[in-house]
This record gives C-alpha cells, sequence and structure tokens, in this order.
C-alpha cells in the first residue's frame, strides 16, 4: 500500500462517513420546507413557534444538566484528592458506573423508582410522589444527564488536581493564608480551565441528548430540539428540509461549544507532581456514597428489580419474583434474543472496521502538517455533531435518488452510523499508541524495502495492540448502547438491543427489557474492564 492509497482510502472514509451527512443536512436546509412553495426552511426557523420553545427547552436542560454536574463533580473531585475514603479504588469504580449506563436507562430506571406506585413508595410508602413532579421536569431532565456526565466532570477535575502543584497550597498556607484562602490562591486557578472545560463538555452531551428527552420531555410539558428533528422525520407529513434546519442549528451549537472545548483541553497540560498520599477520612463517604447511592445503586437495583417481578405493581416480595424475563430473552425464539445477536455482530463489526480506519487516519496525522490537522478535525468532529442529526444527513445520503448503493434499509446503515459516531474514539486510542512508537523503527523498515502495508503490519501492530484491543473495546461498548441512530436508520422488521429496550419501556413490557438492560449494562462493565486490563498489560 502506497502513501498516494493510504491518503486516498482516509479521504474516503472520512467523506462518506462525515462530510457527505453534514453536506446532505446544509442542502436540504436550504431547500422549502413541507407545506411551502418557496423560501428555504432555514430561514423560516426565525418565526417558527415550536422551533423557538424547542430551542429554550434545550438550552434549559443543557443548563441544569452543567448547574447540577459541576458542583457534584467538583465535590468528588476534592474529597478523593485530599479527603479519600478507605477502599478509594472500590469508590472510584461505582462512582464511574454511572457514565457506562446509557442515560435513556437511568432515565427508564428513576421512573420506574418514583410514582405512586414506585419502588421508593413500595418501600419506604412516601416521597415517590413528591420526586415524580421533579423527575418530569426541565430540571430533572438535567439531573439525568448530569448523573450519566458527572463521571466526566469528575476525570477532568481529577486530573487538573493531578497536574497541579501542591506546594502552591503549602506556601499560601505559610504566608498565613486561611484554609479557604490558600484554596483560593493555590489551588482554585488550577481548576478554572478543567471546571470550563467540563461546563462545555457537559453542555454539548446534554444539548444532543435523545433519549432521555424523548422519555420524560412529553410528560414534562417541553420541547428539545433533538426530539423535533426526529419528529420532523418520523411523524407525517415528513419534514425532511425543517428537520435538516433544526439539525443544522444544532450542529452549529455542538461545533461552536466543541471549538471553545479543544483549546481549554490541550492548553490544560501539566506534568504530574509527587505528593504525600492523603489519609483516608471517613466523613467523605458521606458525599460520595450518596452519589453512588443516586447514580449508581438506586437505577441498578430498579433494573435489576423490575427485571426479576412477575408484576411491577406486587412489589418486592419472594412470591413476585422470576426468571422468565432472562428465559424469555435466551430463548431462540425471543425478539430479545435476535436484537442482542444483531447488536453484537454489528457492533464487532464497527470495532474492527473502526480500528482499521482509525489506524490509517492515525499514520496520516501524525506525518502530514495541514493535511493531518484537516484529517484530526474531521476525524473528531462526530463528538461535536449530534448522533440525531448525523442520522437526517445519512438518510438524506443514503436514500437520495441518485445513489445507487443499497445501504439504506440494510442493517449495514447501522453500521455505517455507529462507525461515525464512534470514529474520534477509535482515533484517539490509534494515535495514542502510534504516539509511543519510536520513529527510528519504522525508518528502518522503510529502509530495508518494507511497504507502508508491511511496516503497519510488522511492526505497529505488534507493538500497539494494547491500544488497539482497547479502542475496539470501547468502540464496540459504545455501539451496543446507540439509540438515535438505530431509531431512525433500523430497517424495518429488525431491532437491536437499544431499541428492543426503549420500545419494550414504551409499550409497557418492561420486565424484558429491563432484562436485558442487564445483560448490557453488566457487559459494558466487562467489556471495558477487558479494554482496561489491555492497557494495563502495556
Amino acid at each position: 500500500m502506497t502513501r498516494a492509497v493510504n491518503h486516498l482510502l482516509v479521504y474516503l472514509i472520512l467523506g462518506v462517513l462525515v462530510l457527505a451527512p453534514l453536506g446532505a443536512i446544509v442542502y436540504e436546509a436550504v431547500q422549502p420546507g413541507a407545506g411551502q412553495d418557496h423560501g428555504v426552511a432555514l430561514l423560516h426557523l426565525g418565526v417558527d413557534r415550536h422551533f423557538l420553545d424547542s430551542l429554550s427547552g434545550t438550552l434549559g436542560m443543557a443548563g441544569f444538566a452543567v448547574l447540577f454536574a459541576l458542583p457534584m463533580g467538583f465535590v468528588l473531585a476534592m474529597l478523593m484528592y485530599y479527603a479519600p475514603p478507605r477502599w478509594t479504588p472500590f469508590w472510584e469504580a461505582l462512582m464511574l458506573i454511572p457514565f457506562l449506563i446509557p442515560p435513556y436507562l437511568t432515565a427508564e430506571a428513576w421512573s420506574l423508582l418514583v410514582g405512586p406506585v414506585g419502588m421508593i413508595e413500595q418501600v419506604i410508602g412516601f416521597l415517590g410522589g413528591s420526586l415524580e413532579g421533579f423527575l418530569f421536569s426541565l430540571a430533572g431532565m438535567g439531573m439525568m444527564m448530569a448523573l450519566h456526565l458527572t463521571p466526566l466532570v469528575y476525570i477532568l477535575l481529577r486530573a487538573a488536581l493531578e497536574n497541579g502543584n501542591p506546594r502552591l497550597l503549602q506556601a499560601a498556607r505559610v504566608h498565613g493564608a486561611s484554609a479557604l484562602g490558600a484554596f483560593r490562591l493555590g489551588i482554585l486557578p488550577t481548576l478554572l480551565t478543567a471546571l470550563a472545560a467540563a461546563g462545555l463538555l457537559v453542555f454539548m452531551d446534554t444539548s444532543a441528548e435523545f433519549g432521555v428527552p424523548a422519555l420524560l420531555a412529553g410528560y414534562a410539558g417541553v420541547q428539545v430540539l433533538s426530539t423535533s428533528i426526529e419528529g420532523a422525520t418520523n411523524v407525517w407529513p415528513v419534514n425532511l428540509p425543517m428537520a435538516s434546519a433544526i439539525g443544522l442549528v444544532l450542529c452549529a451549537m455542538g461545533v461552536l461549544v466543541w471549538f471553545l472545548y479543544r483549546p481549554l483541553v490541550r492548553n490544560n497540560a501539566g506534568q504530574i507532581q509527587r505528593r504525600t498520599a492523603a489519609r483516608p477520612v471517613w466523613w467523605s463517604i458521606l458525599p460520595i456514597g450518596v452519589f453512588v447511592l443516586l447514580g449508581t445503586v438506586m437505577p441498578v437495583a430498579a433494573v435489576l428489580a423490575i427485571s426479576l417481578e412477575k408484576a411491577m405493581t406486587a412489589g418486592l416480595r419472594a412470591s413476585n419474583f422470576t426468571w422468565q424475563h432472562y428465559h424469555h430473552v435466551f430463548s431462540n425464539s425471543s425478539s430479545g434474543f435476535v436484537a442482542l445477536l444483531t447488536s453484537l455482530k454489528i457492533s464487532a463489526l464497527v470495532a474492527v472496521f473502526g480500528m482499521a480506519s482509525a489506524l490509517l487516519a492515525a499514520n496520516l496525522v501524525r506525518r502530514e502538517g495541514h493535511i493531518g490537522a484537516l484529517v484530526d478535525l474531521l476525524g473528531t468532529l462526530p463528538m461535536a455533531v449530534p448522533g440525531v442529526v448525523l442520522a437526517v444527513g445519512m438518510i438524506l445520503f443514503w436514500n437520495a435518488p441518485w445513489n445507487p448503493l443499497p445501504v439504506f434499509g440494510h442493517p449495514i446503515i447501522l453500521a455505517v452510523a455507529y462507525a461515525t459516531v464512534t470514529f474520534p474514539f477509535a482515533l484517539r486510542y490509534a494515535r495514542t499508541g502510534l504516539a509511543q512508537i519510536p520513529s527510528r523503527l519504522e525508518q528502518a523498515g522503510r529502509v530495508h524495502g518494507a511497504s507502508p502495508l508491511r511496516t503497519a503490519l510488522s511492526i505497529q501492530v505488534p507493538l500497539v495492540w494494547p491500544m488497539l484491543v482497547g479502542g475496539a473495546t470501547v468502540v464496540f461498548a459504545l455501539s451496543m448502547r446507540e439509540l438515535v441512530a438505530s431509531l431512525m436508520l433500523q430497517p424495518a422488521g429488525m431491532q437491536v438491543i437499544s431499541t428492543y429496550i426503549y420500545g419494550n419501556f414504551r409499550q409497557g413490557v418492561i420486565g424484558n427489557g429491563m432484562a436485558l438492560s442487564v445483560i448490557g449494562i453488566f457487559s459494558s462493565a466487562l467489556i471495558l474492564g477487558l479494554a482496561r486490563g489491555a492497557l494495563i498489560r502495556r
């Protein structure tokens, strides 16, 4: 494989995965909307009341998520760094579990916990009805996203603390500053950049979220952009120009936030300082335990309990427990079992293809100047583009009358969608692995006549395989949980694990969906554990 072929493959992959859907959205957004003889759908948004309400709901939900997630992540990072509890790795693992749970599943779990017949009301006899009003509100939707994203805030702030200089705090105390003053002078300045980056990340992810508002927004009486886009494509009369126009606005918001986020992360570099490990304290377990209870224990317990109950209203009694939901899911004739197998096959295909494509792109990014920077930008752009927008773009591109490829309506469309959404993560793993290979090894291979393909197979893959395996498992896990692209693109008569769970919950067949949810949660934890193990073995 020559360098020219490598370039051509990378351009083709990024063109099909990223540029083609976005280009289709831009073109469709400047067409007249449904019921319009002329004009531009994008310009019509300014007088569309539904769009303005959806924009307000999106900004409100994202604002509440930032308002809740930043303080929780800040407190957790400070406690785990300066006043860790005993068995710190155990508590940290429990704190990170909410990120493994898809946010729509967290919303489903809490909707089962609250309410007059919810599990909280069944166990303690009160509080469930009061919490129901909060859950089905804009603030409640923001809290669901905050529970999911607080682990990311914690990771960013913990990294900033590790990169900081503890001597600054000591110097402030030596010169007479109070504990609060020393924190303000020696610690807070090092955290401001990380706090800003974490806030932007939470805002971006929440504004693009589909599952949580799809489940809660209708009951909360609010509208958001992501569900408006989905409605414009799935509710008659279909209005693709309007969906594209709303998607373009949501995409512009994501790209703007992403461009603000990238320099904050890039400039937040430091060097981990050696410091004396903080002594464990008993009281820090209380606030940490509250977050673990809300974000991990209660949602997982709710999902697990419902998956074992014959009837939810019968309560937590031994006579009400059964394994029939798991038997149904694992039955060969079950639609849940078919959905699980379909997800496994497509996710495995995406994991292999994604890492191979990412390795090609990482080689180009590593060696080229402006071209490499452009490839890096395009490769990470899907992180800034909401999944619902990419799904609309794929509908427009792959279902266009002039497109002869029979991809739309075929299971391969889901693989294309998953590969697009997960490509930034695959690229990050591939780049990290290649950065640790001494350039002289590849130069020696080229001097002795090895082609770029032979160099990659004989030198790069044997050295970076732990990163490739780690990236593949992350891509696999993310593909297994993808919801919005699956809902909008899955062929008729086909289901994957996320749409099976979502559909069963919406239809009231909760037990079977929760059983498959348990399988999904623990399989994701196992897969990501294997990824971490592969990286540690490096």
